[in-house]
């Protein structure tokens, strides 16, 4: 990823207020009351601005009893440790997303076994919907790192690292700790 097309955390929080020009016609956008909530309504064409969650697909990896964790080398969260994942992209399926980041990040193939849960979570970029599965790993190479992750390696339940980001992973973890997954 290049510095030159990141927004900033403030970029991305304007951003999810919605647009000020129409993307369609280019004239204002107001704030209107249309279907039981507030949304940008363009003056001229009609057209209504829907902000919805981002979503990302997550995969709670295993081999021999360990679980992939990376440390993470870029905000939010940066220098913390999670499953690999990441945001869906408009011609994939969930589960291909999360097969697509673990490869991405780790070098690792998976084989998805199961749904673990759906998760949502707000932040400064807005709503969002994590899709968090359970797979194992069938092939590839481990990286030692990648643009993503400063650091990867498989974890024990007595060997987790800190800290953990995101309440989704958290919460996952927290699961097969105590043997419910």
């Amino acid at each position: 990823m290049t510095d030159d097309i990141t927004l900033t955390a403030e970029e991305a929080a304007e951003l999810r207020q919605g647009f000020t020009y129409c993307p369609r016609c280019g004239s204002p956008m107001v704030s209107k009351h249309v279907y039981d909530r507030m949304r940008r309504v363009c003056t001229e064409c009609r057209f209504i601005q829907f902000i919805d969650p981002k979503v990302s697909a997550a995969v709670m990896a295993e081999k021999n009893g360990k679980v992939l964790l990376l440390q993470r080398a870029m905000d939010p969260g940066r220098g913390s440790w999670c499953f690999p994942g990441g945001f869906m992209e408009i011609d994939e399926t969930p589960q291909e997303t999360a097969i697509r980041e673990c490869k991405e990040e780790s070098g690792l193939d998976i084989k998805i076994t199961k749904l673990i849960d759906v998760f949502h979570y707000e932040d400064y970029r807005g709503g969002g919907v994590v899709i968090m599965y359970a797979g194992r790993v069938v092939g590839g190479t481990l990286k030692a790192k990648s643009e993503e992750a400063k650091a990867i390696g498989f974890f024990g339940p007595d060997e987790l690292p800190e800290p953990i980001e995101f309440d989704s992973n958290v919460e996952t973890l927290a699961r097969w700790v105590d043997g419910k997954i």
